[in-house]
């Protein structure tokens, strides 16, 4: 069997400064002899909301294991810019930079924060190298087949898909197991994510991580109250999130938050589409359940 991480470039292997995508930047190292193929690039997008233990993380990758990570970030009107470790925004500056020029607030249904922050600063990025056509590398688990099939069938236009972690059966406690063994670690409890308070948490998830890092609110209530909304249709907004932890003072909710850890509607990669309430394929189709509906449902195609 070939070897997944085994890449013929041009590629990009997208690093959200987690703990999965690091693990996959190793074995891609590993395959190639500690070294990547030059037309093989391996790209952080920072949206600015990125928890500082993050950045750090990223840059000591780049530090202990030799590698260029080149690090980007969106700015005004589309365009985009390289950075590194120092000049990097910490304050949520690329994405209010989005939201002022939107006007509305990303949500559930319009998560233009990833498409906008990530995938389209990656692509110019691809782009400026000079090619037309190349393969986007993701940090997708043998855990997350619904993801993965989901992200395979779509036309993606200027490039393709690897999913390198999932051909080659990595889980979840694959990646845990590699991380107990290294000498460095993301500073983070597996809770926390990268992106600090992301509206794409789950509710109890967020609240804990304000009851432990209350400072981390205040960019987020900021946007909510400067655009006049919520970036959940069906919550009070941050600060009345915010004030009600803040009420509660140290009640212990960590079970119940750990129970809602896998419950976001979706990781901050942000590969597929919102799910539907229900499945329509068989109805569009006249037919039986498409594969990724089966794969997404538990249904039989």
């Amino acid at each position: 069997m070939a070897d997944p991480f085994r890449i013929e470039g041009p590629a990009i292997l997208n690093i959200s400064g987690g703990r999965t995508s690091a693990l996959m930047l190793r074995r891609h190292l590993d395959a190639h002899g500690g070294t990547l193929p030059d037309d093989v690039h391996a790209v952080y997008a920072n949206t600015g909301r990125e928890r500082r233990e993050t950045l750090d993380f990223v840059a000591e990758m780049a530090s202990r294991w030799g590698v260029e990570i080149r690090w980007i970030e969106r700015r005004a009107k589309g365009a985009w810019a390289e950075v590194d470790y120092e000049s990097a925004a910490r304050d949520g500056e690329p994405f209010a930079e989005l939201i002022t020029e939107k006007r509305y607030l990303p949500n559930a249904v319009a998560r233009l924060c990833t498409a906008e922050l990530k995938i389209k600063p990656a692509a110019a990025f691809m782009r400026a190298q000079g090619y037309e056509r190349w393969t986007s590398v993701l940090g997708l688990r043998a855990d997350e087949a619904r993801r993965v099939v989901s992200v395979r069938g779509r036309d993606h236009g200027e490039w393709d898909v690897s999913c390198p972690l999932f051909d080659a059966r990595v889980t979840r406690a694959d990646v845990d197991a590699f991380w107990r063994a290294q000498p460095f670690d993301l500073a983070l409890q597996s809770y926390e994510g990268n992106c600090d308070l992301c509206f794409l948490k789950g509710r109890l998830r967020r609240e804990r991580i304000m009851r432990e890092h209350p400072e981390l609110a205040s960019w987020w209530i900021e946007q909510e109250e400067r655009i006049g909304g919520r970036f959940h249709a069906h919550e009070k907004g941050y600060r009345r999130t915010l004030n009600m932890v803040l009420a509660q003072g140290a009640l212990d909710f960590g079970d119940a938050a750990a129970a809602d850890e896998d419950a976001d509607t979706i990781p901050c990669t942000c590969t597929e589409r919102r799910r539907p309430k229900r499945c329509t394929c068989h109805k569009k189709q006249r037919r039986g359940h498409t594969l990724a509906c089966a794969f997404q449902w538990g249904e039989a195609a």
